[in-house]
């Protein structure tokens, strides 16, 4: 009987050990997956103050943005240019869908 109760006993605090491992496992791909989402956002964010002054939007001085260009590495430049080309022109759709020009 105690024997039976004993091994009840390990039974659940295995379980308990391994909901805890579980618990751990997911705080940690949430707080990786939140952090990445904040490492694009910034980027993003970057991009915008440093090519802003370059297109009229007054983020930084256009002397800063230029010195600061050079900083850039050749992968954030090709991300730009990504995003560029798969950036969504919501306006523009609408206005063709009703017959005008953007």
């Amino acid at each position: 009987m105690v024997g039976r109760v004993l091994e009840w006993v390990r039974k659940v605090a295995g379980e308990l050990v391994e909901l805890a491992r579980g618990f751990r496992r997911a705080m940690l791909e949430e707080s990786v997956s939140a952090l990445e989402e904040e490492y694009v956002e910034l980027e993003s964010v970057f991009l915008s103050m440093l090519l802003g002054p370059l297109i009229g939007v007054k983020t930084a001085t256009p002397l800063l943005s230029l010195e600061l260009l050079d900083s850039l590495s050749p992968a954030e430049m090709r991300l730009l240019e990504s995003r560029a080309l798969k950036g969504e022109d919501v306006l523009g759709d609408l206005f063709s869908a009703l017959g005008g020009e953007w």
